[in-house]
């Protein structure tokens, strides 16, 4: 007797044979999901190509393709059925990611003549897609790299962006209010939607935002109140889009700016439940800033630990939920310093969290005489790697394991990714661009995207096994 879950298809003439089980796999979003058992004297009749349909059943079966990268015909038949997304993953994702392999993919072009600000990757395993703000427009490339699709949003310029999903982008300005939705649905043109504000100063402008990957999913974005006295981090529940949570409110009383510093960059530990948040300014005596770590379910108003930056006050920071730490680029020495998560505690009032990773003799020197080495450095984590753009150049820490008579202790190395500081852009254009200051910088999957200052395009570096040069 038959399967009752044996799926018969006559594709292009071609008979095939599966389960509802295999077909399951494609998802809820696939026409093939939907199609039930059926004997062989009467299959499900689909008008596709059988040579093409023989790899997508493949691909479902294993779970990976037998002959990656894959064609332009199959990439298209993939989207037919809504598997395009799922197949690239498969080829690229994050647990295939390595610095040290990052090659140039893609240089995707952008239309109009404003030079991209911002970059962003969606989180999703499957769907991954890239978006790139330049002037007040949001471009949405799909995970493929190979249709984009754009919306003008109300801001004449975005300083911060952030992708949800595939479907959803979230965009604010520094000088003008509100975080704007940008959504891209699957078969539907993009649109620009409603606004979310702070609600004690709708007219606030954004500073930074932050997000969610799994429920409940929220957006953290900072605000700051149009005449520059106060701020806070507002968090959003993104299925309702209604505030839930205001976080560390600042207030400026008198002249007294240092102590109501703005959050300028936000950051999600989800394995910790920590929000971290950021904030620096300069004035006549220096460098000053503060960083915070709050606990968002358990208070609003008090911080699990601060500390505030003076000496080498920081150029940017970040934080590894990986590697349980913090990260930050010294603003007077350039050099890069970590902290320890789980050695913090209290209000860091004469700790000192930070450990020197690159030259302490430099970093000491830089901080006697005032330098600004690390003016425009940024620094961003992502799985179990540190980097750290330098103008042009991206350099990578990681943790090795050093062994020793006392023990295996760990230590952080340093490599740059590519082929090191001053070269110029690799693969078909090489010799003719030269590599500009890293304005924004993305991670997502096996793929790093940049953008670079006055250059009307993004650069896509992979580093999957067989990654290929996409439309440079």
């Amino acid at each position: 007797m038959a399967s009752t879950s044996v799926v018969t298809l006559n594709v292009g003439g071609e008979l095939f044979q599966t389960t509802a089980a295999t077909l399951s796999r494609a998802g809820a979003s696939s026409p093939l999901a939907s199609l039930a058992p059926s004997p062989p004297n009467a299959p499900h009749f689909l008008d596709r190509d059988p040579r093409l349909f023989a790899l997508i059943l493949s691909f479902l079966r294993c779970g990976r393709l037998s002959s990656p990268p894959p064609s332009p015909a199959l990439l298209a038949e993939a989207r037919h059925f809504a598997l395009d997304g799922a197949l690239l993953a498969s080829l690229s994702p994050a647990s295939a990611f390595s610095p040290l392999s990052l090659r140039p993919a893609a240089l995707l072009p952008l239309t109009g003549r404003v030079a991209p600000s911002a970059v962003a990757i969606s989180p999703s395993p499957t769907t991954a897609s890239l978006l790139a703000a330049h002037g007040g427009v949001v471009t949405s490339f799909d995970a493929a790299l190979a249709s984009r699709t754009s919306v003008l949003t109300p801001l004449p310029a975005v300083d911060s962006l952030v992708a949800v999903s595939p479907a959803l982008a979230l965009a604010g300005a520094r000088d003008f209010p509100g975080v704007h939705l940008c959504r891209f649905p699957r078969d539907t043109p993009a649109t620009a939607s409603e606004a979310l504000s702070w609600p004690d100063s709708p007219s606030a402008s954004v500073l930074s935002l932050a997000a969610t990957e799994a429920a409940p999913q929220w957006l953290f974005a900072s605000f700051e109140s149009a005449r520059r006295n106060s701020s806070a981090v507002v968090a959003f529940d993104l299925n309702s889009l209604s505030p839930v949570a205001e976080i560390g409110r600042k207030e400026v009383f008198g002249a007294d700016v240092e102590a109501a510093i703005p959050p300028t960059k936000l950051g999600w530990l989800a394995g910790h439940g920590l929000l971290l948040a950021a904030g620096s300014h300069s004035g006549p005596a220096g460098m000053v800033g503060d960083i915070r770590l709050w606990d968002v379910r358990a208070s609003a108003t008090v911080p699990v630990w601060e500390v505030r930056e003076k000496d080498d006050c920081f150029a940017d920071v970040a934080a590894s939920d990986s590697l349980s730490a913090l990260f930050k680029v010294g603003a007077a020495s350039g050099e890069v310093f970590m902290a320890d998560l789980r050695r913090l505690g209290g209000d860091g009032v004469g700790v000192e969290p930070w450990v020197c990773i690159g030259d302490e003799k430099r970093a000491s020197a830089a901080t006697a005489s005032r330098r600004k080495d690390g003016n425009n450095c940024r620094v961003e984590c992502y799985c179990n790697w540190v980097f750290v753009a330098r103008g042009a150049d991206v350099e990578v820490w990681s943790q090795v394991e050093l062994t020793s008579e006392a023990g295996k202790k760990k230590a952080m190395r340093r490599n740059w990714v590519g082929n090191g500081p001053s070269m110029t852009t690799a693969g078909s254009v090489e010799g003719v661009m030269e590599k500009a200051k890293i304005v924004s910088w993305a991670f997502g999957g096996s793929r790093m995207a940049l953008a670079r200052v006055d250059q009307r395009s993004i650069e896509v570096w992979d580093s999957a096994s067989g990654a290929m040069s996409m439309n440079l």
